[in-house]
């Protein structure tokens, strides 16, 4: 079986999310930049949302709960 590589609607710039103009209902978008590294998509109201990673908000809010005692 061959190795299929998907590369659409990738970006390596430091840029904001994509816009609901750049993305169909369904569609995926990478940015790969090493200060943003998110994975975007468009759902079917419309709207871009951002693929959260668990482990950056498990220490976003153990930091959180550490300042605020």
């Amino acid at each position: 079986m061959a190795n299929t590589i998907i590369l659409k609607n990738r970006n390596n710039t430091s840029s904001p999310a994509p816009s609901t103009s750049d993305l169909s209902n369904g569609e995926v978008a990478i940015n790969y930049h090493a200060d943003v590294s998110k994975i975007y998509f468009k759902d079917s109201a419309n709207t871009v949302r951002e693929v959260v990673d668990s482990n950056a908000v498990s220490d976003e809010a153990t930091a959180l709960a550490i300042a605020l005692g």
